[in-house]
């Protein structure tokens, strides 16, 4: 089986803003994500703002309606017509363009934030990307960003259960050999010049105790498609750094 499938986008690119789509999850995601970035971006008004591996647009237009100037990028180009579709019929500017998220089409210091989300895990070269993001950013910029935990416990939860058996997540999505640990995060986010580092657990599976795994099994994982669309599964944000997290950095010049 190929991994790391990103022709997954570019072949479903017409679902993501269907509910009950997988890629439509995102949304829910979002949700959490925004939540918790909203103490360390408490307005986003009048700030620029550039998605890295913004898909269809769901985080992109969340923002935009928050009155951001808003830039997306992304590698599938099909998921970027869609996105500019969207945005068209919704009366939002947005600036979307195809492209790699290793070599920004930006200029040095042009954002106020940078958001990649379910990115990092899928590059060809992840530190190029935060090297990217901080280039790009201005002083006092955040990099707000999630990516996945490479260990057993992730390689169980979401390579073998939730792609190859239960299939809630297409399989061959993710290759488990490009997730990153928090360390090594941490380590090149210090290289690259970004500073006051917070990175939390973005718990999708409760602590997988054994009813979070039994409700994984004996349901769908978004559970949308039988119309129960309040019963999505919960996110919480902790110290559970194990599976999924999620951070923010700062780009702080040097003076020196």
């Amino acid at each position: 089986m190929k991994r790391n499938n990103l022709e997954y986008y570019d072949l479903n690119a017409e679902k993501w803003w269907k509910e009950g789509e997988t890629l439509y999850l995102s949304n829910h995601l979002n949700n959490s994500r925004f939540e918790f970035f909203a103490s360390f971006v408490p307005d986003w008004k009048g700030i620029k703002v550039l998605d890295i591996g913004c898909g269809g647009g769901l985080a992109c237009e969340s923002v935009a309606k928050l009155n951001a100037y808003v830039s997306g990028i992304d590698l599938s180009l099909n998921s970027i017509n869609i996105a500019q579709e969207h945005a068209k019929k919704n009366n939002l500017q947005i600036d979307y363009r195809w492209g790699v998220a290793e070599n920004l089409p930006y200029q040095e210091n042009s954002f106020d934030v940078v958001l990649c989300f379910d990115v990092l895990e899928h590059v060809d070269d992840w530190k190029k990307v935060i090297s990217e993001a901080y280039r790009v950013l201005k002083k006092d910029g955040l990099f707000l960003f999630d990516t996945i935990n490479r260990n057993l416990k992730s390689k169980v939860i979401m390579i073998w259960l939730l792609e190859d058996t239960l299939k809630h997540i297409p399989p061959g999505l993710h290759d488990w050999n490009k997730f990153i640990k928090p360390q090594e995060m941490i380590d090149a986010m210090k290289n690259t010049g970004f500073a006051d580092l917070v990175i939390k657990g973005f718990d999708l599976t409760g602590g997988t105790n054994f009813k979070t795994l039994r409700d994984l099994v004996l349901k769908d994982f978004n559970n949308q498609n039988k119309g129960n669309k309040g019963d999505l599964f919960e996110i919480k944000i902790n110290d559970d750094t194990s599976v999924c997290y999620i951070g923010k950095a700062v780009k702080l010049v040097d003076n020196n």
